[in-house]
């Protein structure tokens, strides 16, 4: 069977309500203003064995339905059969995403429980997280302008390496 391999996975990031840590003058009082926001986004994403990379955004958590149409819209930009690596996630389980398995061309492999080293999907957001470690956001538009930033400039992993 000659098929492209998709991998895929999820991730949320917040805006930092409070600092957690910081390092100021000993004796001094220092303030920070808080926001009070407590906003997030989700990313779903997606890499293949070609180095190809797709990423999507969501303000609200990742459902069943954002699945189903991430991984049809894959199906349409490759036009070919597709073997799609999931993680045990519930919303990859519901039947809006396991249904779509009847298709033709399209196949799922589910990875072990508790085997994030096995998604290459999780390099992209190991170095997200470095991207963005260390860095107080405002706001949600500051959180996704250094998200996009950062996810332009991802190096992606090989995915025959988790194979």
């Amino acid at each position: 069977m000659d098929a492209t391999i998709v991998c895929i996975d999820q991730t949320k990031k917040s805006v930092q309500v409070e600092p957690r840590a910081a390092w100021f003058p000993r004796g001094t009082r220092p303030s920070v203003e808080l926001s009070g926001q407590r906003d997030w986004t989700c990313l779903l994403g997606a890499i293949t064995e070609d180095g190809d990379r797709f990423f999507s955004r969501f303000t609200e958590y990742v459902t069943a339905e954002h699945a189903k149409h991430f991984i049809l819209a894959l199906c349409k930009e490759f036009e070919e059969d597709l073997i799609v690596v999931l993680d045990g996630a519930p919303y990859f389980q519901a039947s809006a995403v396991t249904d779509l398995a009847d298709r033709d061309g399209l196949a799922f492999v589910t990875l072990p429980s508790y085997s994030p080293e096995l998604n290459p999907v999780e390099e992209c957001w190991r170095q997200l997280q470095a991207s963005l470690s260390n860095r107080f956001f405002d706001s949600l538009d500051e959180l996704t302008t250094a998200i996009d930033t950062a996810l332009d400039q991802l190096s992606t992993p090989k995915v025959s390496n988790y194979f």
